[in-house]
């Protein structure tokens, strides 16, 4: 059992003493609760798809000074808000409980377009408007890296097609001074500092209801494939890391199934459910106020609370399996790639939208090549790879080839022509290097000065 989890949950005890007691039993209300939660989740998501599933990207990059320390992403934020037209969004706790003189700008806002600062002040997310295919998110994506990447350079600062910052090691100097992240801190400690310094390429897709379960099971399934093809940090606090993704063997101190893989298949909603119920609930929301709880959200369950379901989503958010659903948006949201280099920045999202669109033919692969040894293989695959990247012994022969031509074909499904975009997967598993290898060659060859020639985005004139 890990030890960020509580199996043996405890449910406060029941004290009425009335003779005839009709009170509902604890064990009562966590099953009710667990029914309305799985009840109320799955209705957020649509019934039908559209006739094309649409695609959404949060691409978090390292932002850098000259010298490869940490930048100040809040700068970037405010000179877009000054000069380019974007609206500003500010921490709204900080705001009430601070002076309103010194507003924490979080985020600048334009034409679908989200540029935000993350948990680490050095590290900038782009979120993108829902596309109709990638072609349209890469358009997307080159106006907006092209924009932010001149205004960061005007400011002596320059965004890394890398999953971590190579030079700067994580602390709380580093971390943003929102108000829930400084209870985060209070309440997870050391292991929360570790997502200061990271940067992931997170895809969202599509699904209705009838798919929700299996993009569940089976896209957290894939998170090892995933990470063995897309691994891209590897150069980690000055040094060449013992991990191909540092970003993902570091965080798993926040618990290993807690991020990264799920444990099990899961068999039913309810199931799904009362799994992440299981884990301790590190801070509870109140309205502008955050409060350390730390206990499992099993014993929420038993309060019979009015806004269970806000306070569940709120929880769950802080679960970060490699695959999430996400009820805002009706789409299973891809979280295990580092975000990628600068001439291969489509690699990940091209192989997560050809999976989704292949769930019963990744169902029947795994089936096939592992049955029920499935999940327990893929667990210890994924430790081996997060290291050892495609050099990893594969859990069945040419595994990763089929699951790139399963994505292929799920591409090729859409008509749009999307397999283009999986060109550096197929170049990655002929050399059997994912791109955190090459950057580590590069870093033992040539030092910082030459990785970071490689891997910063330089606009143009820059």
């Amino acid at each position: 059992m890990n030890t960020d989890k509580e199996k043996s949950a405890f449910v406060r005890v029941h004290t009425c003493t009335a003779r005839k007691c009709r009170c509902p039993r604890p064990n009562d209300l966590v099953s009710d609760g667990i029914k309305q939660i799985a009840a109320q989740f799955e209705s957020q998501f649509r019934e039908q798809l559209r006739p094309l599933r649409k695609i959404g990207r949060e691409a978090e990059f390292p932002v850098v000074t000259r010298d490869g320390r940490a930048g100040d992403v809040g700068a970037i934020l405010q000179r877009l808000v000054d000069r380019h037209g974007f609206s500003p969004r500010y921490d709204a706790t900080h705001l009430i409980t601070q002076s309103p003189n010194h507003p924490i700008l979080i985020a600048a806002q334009r034409d679908g377009l989200e540029v935000a600062v993350e948990v680490g002040r050095g590290t900038i997310e782009l979120a993108f408007k829902p596309c109709d295919d990638l072609f349209e998110l890469q358009r997307e994506f080159e106006k907006a890296v092209s924009l932010v990447t001149r205004v960061a350079a005007e400011r002596e600062m320059f965004l890394l097609g890398f999953g971590i910052q190579p030079r700067t090691r994580p602390s709380l100097e580093l971390m943003t001074p929102r108000k829930h992240y400084r209870a985060l801190y209070g309440a997870i400690g050391a292991p929360w500092l570790k997502l200061t310094t990271t940067a992931a390429d997170q895809t969202h897709v599509d699904i209705c209801r009838a798919e929700l379960l299996d993009a569940i099971n089976y896209m957290n399934l894939l998170s090892a494939p995933l990470i063995a093809l897309c691994a891209n940090s590897s150069v980690y606090a000055g040094r060449a890391g013992a991990f191909v993704s540092e970003r993902e063997g570091l965080l798993t101190d926040l618990g290993e199934t807690r991020y990264g893989m799920t444990p099990r298949k899961f068999e039913s909603l309810e199931d799904f459910i009362r799994y992440l119920c299981e884990y301790k609930c590190f801070v509870l929301s109140g309205k502008h106020n955050y409060k350390k709880f730390n206990q499992p959200f099993f014993n929420l369950l038993t309060s019979q609370s009015l806004h269970l379901f806000d306070e569940f989503l709120w929880h769950e958010h802080y679960v970060w399996n490699s695959a999430r659903a996400r009820v805002g948006k009706s789409t299973i949201e891809v979280r295990p790639a580092c975000q990628q280099p600068r001439d291969e920045p489509f690699a990940a999202n091209a192989l997560i939208v050809g999976w989704v669109e292949s769930l019963p033919q990744v169902a029947a692969y795994f089936a096939e090549a592992l049955g029920n040894r499935a999940w327990g293989t893929m667990r210890a695959y994924r430790r081996n790879v997060l290291r050892a990247g495609l050099k990893a012994k594969e859990p069945a022969p040419r595994m990763i080839a089929e699951l790139a031509r399963i994505a292929e074909k799920g591409l090729q499904s859409r008509g749009r022509g999307e397999e283009k975009f999986l060109a550096p997967v197929w170049e990655r598993i002929e050399r059997q290097e994912p791109p955190g290898m090459r950057a580590r060659k590069i870093f033992q060859r040539r030092g910082m000065k030459g990785l970071s020639e490689e891997i910063m985005i330089r606009p143009e004139g820059f």
